[in-house]
């Protein structure tokens, strides 16, 4: 394939993981009517233990300002609570709430429904060579431990020994990631 065509075609994946499988799980809890970036910061919440509005900025890429606006709204929502940190009255922490918690075991089963969906519609071998691919991808893309470490920032799943990040963090530095 040419390299301008198979730009596109991994281009087109991205979008493909983003309309078939990340909107169907916000449409299918619309009653919270959650944007992209607001599931984001709960799932953030959730893999990282009690962030500040600071490393909610820094792990979303997004603003100190529009972080507690972004934090503010969810609160308002229900889904996540500000404490004050024991240690530093000026530092709030940011705890998923019970609500959050469930918002997300929803989400996660519709996540994971739509891309078994889609996996069954292709074959065993195809499977094989996707996964082939994107771990080669991944290697080729993640040259630093610092690449892996800003990546693993804004992954929004929790860390687990078998992720490919994990992978690629132990090649380029002999040790397991050890999770924020």
């Amino acid at each position: 394939m040419e390299l301008n065509l198979f730009q596109r075609s991994a281009k087109l994946f991205c979008q493909a993981i983003i309309y078939r499988i990340l909107k169907p799980s916000l449409e299918g809890l619309a009653k919270e009517q959650l944007t992209e970036v607001q599931l984001s910061c709960v799932k953030y919440a959730a893999v990282h233990s009690a962030p500040s509005i600071g490393e909610i900025a820094n792990g979303l890429s997004i603003s100190n300002a529009a972080s507690a606006k972004l934090v503010d709204r969810l609160v308002r929502k229900k889904l996540l609570t500000r404490e004050e940190d024991p240690q530093d009255r000026r530092v709030l922490q940011i705890k998923l709430t019970a609500k959050g918690q469930e918002l997300l075991a929803d989400i996660e089963k519709i996540e994971e429904d739509q891309f078994h969906a889609i996996l069954e519609r292709m074959s065993v071998s195809e499977r094989e060579s996707l996964e082939i691919g994107l771990k080669s991808f991944l290697k080729a893309a993640l040259q630093s431990p610092e690449q892996v470490e800003e990546i693993c920032l804004h992954c929004g799943w929790n860390h687990i020994i078998q992720c490919p990040g994990n992978l690629r963090y132990r090649e380029l530095t002999g040790k397991e990631k050890i999770p924020n």
